[in-house]
This record gives structure tokens, C-alpha cells and sequence, in this order.
């Protein structure tokens, strides 16, 4: 065999050329480049439907429960659309306990509120936290849950009423005490056990403790019925996060970090609230004007609540640019690029409406 032809199978492996190795090369690139932006996008599309779907259930979660207070704001049982109303606690007229007045807001436009927020019992005067200027709060007042029924009561001056059992009443409970003619707040006051069947509110004992036993009305006599009250606040403040988000204060609650005021979602960066007025001399029930709360004259005219929430995202850089937005009657852009909605629901206050 000669040398050329053993070195014929040699030169036939002659390998890729620079130019071949160049064109691979970038046919690989540029399907990589293809992939990575695939990748991109998906993960980018992922993160903005994940804060979108975060957006609208913290929305809906935080509407629902505001939306609940404020349909039973007012609410005194067969005696809420008429009837006396007979408030017998110490310091009836203190924030926390003011059930004669259903409903008040505090507008915070400017560098303040307006009217100013209240700092009494109740108040809404947090610094440890303090609440977000420029936001709104509102406070709800009204019976909730259940009642049980009153069998039976010696006279309108005793302190001692029946009602059916079992129950979950406990001493410290403000409650109420309503029939179709008339309504009385008052606390339980005398240490008995859960389900039992007397309701004892004597002058002299408890928080803020009843001034009077005198409820007015004789309620065994007339289908009464013994109903627990509610008295809460809602406002923005920094959440546990850092973040802003929605908080509810039991008004006549001891203050507890983490229980009272309570973190309800995060992520709500302003509440705006508009008041709907059913004034004097206008059909009953039927709102004529929405209005802020520095223009309310009247807290007893209010029939709706309009509620707007921005609510932000989790997630920064997850819009392409910073966001503008319509909010609160103005154009507004975004100090960065999360995400954010605005959720407006407008809830009739039963009380008045019905």
C-alpha cells in the first residue's frame, strides 16, 4: 500500500472550519437568547398575574369586612328605625362608647384630619405606628351577632334581666336591650359563668361601668331581646411589613400589640371614604349627595358609605414603568413599579335605608 493511500482516511477528518464553528456558535446564542427571553417573560407574566390575583383578594377581604360594620352601624333591633334610645354607660359620650352616633369619619386631606382625630377613649391618636397622613378612617358603631331573648325583668330600674339560655355573654360585655319601642345600652357587670341566664348591670362596677340601672323600659313585657355591641375603628398605618395596610381597632378594648389594634392586609396604601347624606325632608332613605367627612353636619344624615382603597402590590419592578393612576379625583404616577388598583364599593347603611 502506498503512503498516499494511508493518509487518505486522515484528510477526509479534516473537522469544522472557523467559519462553521462561527455560524454554530451563533445559531446556539441565538436560541438560548430565545429561551432566556421566554423564561423572562413567563417568570415576568407569572409575577404580575401573582401580585394582581394578591391585589384583588386583599381588596375583596378588606371591603367584606368594613362592608359587614358598616351595614350594621346603627343597627338597634326592632327599635332601629324609630324609637328612644337610652345609652346608660359612664362616658356615654366618649368615642369608644358614643353608640347614639352610628357613624363619624375623619377626612385626611391636607396636613391633618378634619375633623381632627379623636384622642380620648378610643381615640385614634396611635403613634407606634402612627396613621398614614392623607388617609381616611372611620369609626362603626352597632350591635352584631345574634340575640338571645329577655323573659324577664322585675322593672325598668332593676338590675337584674332574664334571658334564655345557653348564651355567651360574659361580665365586661356591653350589650343592648331592644324592643320595637325602645333601645338601652348598658354592661354586664356581675361575675357569673358563661350560658347562665341572669344579666346583672349595677352602678358602681366595671369599665367604663353603667351610670344608671334605669333602662327605660320594661323589654320582658314586649318580645325584648339582649344583643352584644360592636364599636371599632378602621385606618392605614405600616403593617408588620413595613408596608401600609388596613387596620381594625376595637375601640373600647385594651391595647395589645399584635391582638388590638389588629392588622387586617397589608399592601392597602390609602383609604378615601365619601359619605352618602339622606338629609331632612327628602324621600327616606334615598342619598342625595356624597360627600367628605369635613363637610358631614350632620353624622345621623349618613345612609351610604363610599369607599375607595389603593391597594398595592407585593412585588417591586413588576410594571414595566411607574404606573399612573386616577385616584381620589387626580392623576397620580407612581413613586415606583409595583402594581396598584384602585377598588371602590359603595355599602347603604341598613339602619337608614330600610
Amino acid at each position: 500500500m502506498s503512503p498516499s493511500a494511508q493518509l487518505m482516511p486522515c484528510e477526509r477528518q479534516r473537522g469544522f472550519s472557523l467559519v462553521e464553528l462561527m455560524i454554530a456558535m451563533t445559531i446556539g446564542f441565538i436560541v438560548l437568547a430565545g429561551i432566556g427571553y421566554l423564561y423572562v417573560e413567563s417568570r415576568q407574566a407569572f409575577r404580575s398575574m401573582d401580585n394582581l390575583s394578591r391585589m384583588q383578594e386583599s381588596a375583596r377581604y378588606a371591603l367584606e369586612i368594613m362592608s359587614r360594620d358598616i351595614r350594621m352601624a346603627g343597627y338597634r333591633g326592632c327599635a332601629s328605625s324609630s324609637g328612644d334610645f337610652n345609652n346608660t354607660l359612664n362616658n356615654s359620650g366618649t368615642t369608644a362608647y358614643n353608640f347614639g352616633l352610628p357613624i363619624n369619619g375623619y377626612d385626611g386631606g391636607g396636613v391633618g384630619w378634619t375633623p381632627a382625630l379623636p384622642a380620648d377613649t378610643g381615640g385614634l391618636n396611635f403613634t407606634n405606628p402612627p396613621i398614614l397622613a392623607g388617609t381616611d378612617a372611620i369609626i362603626l358603631r352597632g350591635a352584631f351577632g345574634g340575640g338571645v331573648t329577655v323573659t324577664k325583668e322585675p322593672g325598668k330600674t332593676s338590675a337584674d334581666i332574664k334571658v334564655t339560655a345557653p348564651n355567651d355573654l360574659e361580665p365586661g360585655d356591653i350589650v343592648m336591650v331592644t324592643n320595637c319601642k325602645a333601645a338601652s345600652v348598658l354592661q354586664i357587670t356581675a361575675p357569673y359563668g358563661k350560658g347562665e341566664e341572669n344579666v346583672v348591670h349595677n352602678t358602681g362596677a366595671g369599665t367604663p361601668g353603667n351610670s344608671t340601672k334605669d333602662l327605660v323600659e320594661n323589654y320582658s313585657k314586649s318580645g325584648g331581646e339582649l344583643i352584644k355591641m360592636q364599636s371599632k375603628s378602621y385606618f392605614i398605618r405600616n403593617g408588620a411589613s413595613g408596608r401600609p395596610a388596613l387596620w381594625q381597632f376595637d375601640n373600647y378594648k385594651p391595647v395589645v400589640n399584635g391582638v388590638n389594634p389588629a392588622e387586617i392586609t397589608e399592601g392597602v396604601e390609602n383609604m378615601q371614604i365619601l359619605y352618602g347624606i339622606d338629609p331632612p325632608g327628602a324621600p327616606e332613605g334615598v342619598v342625595e349627595s356624597y360627600v367628605k367627612a369635613d363637610a358631614v353636619t350632620d353624622w345621623n344624615q349618613v345612609a351610604a358609605v363610599r369607599i375607595s382603597l389603593l391597594v398595592t402590590g407585593n412585588d417591586d419592578n413588576v410594571a414595566t414603568s411607574k404606573q399612573k393612576y386616577n385616584y381620589n379625583g387626580a392623576l397620580v404616577e407612581a413613586p415606583d413599579r409595583r402594581l396598584r388598583q384602585v377598588f371602590t364599593s359603595t355599602i347603604s347603611v341598613r339602619n337608614k335605608t330600610q
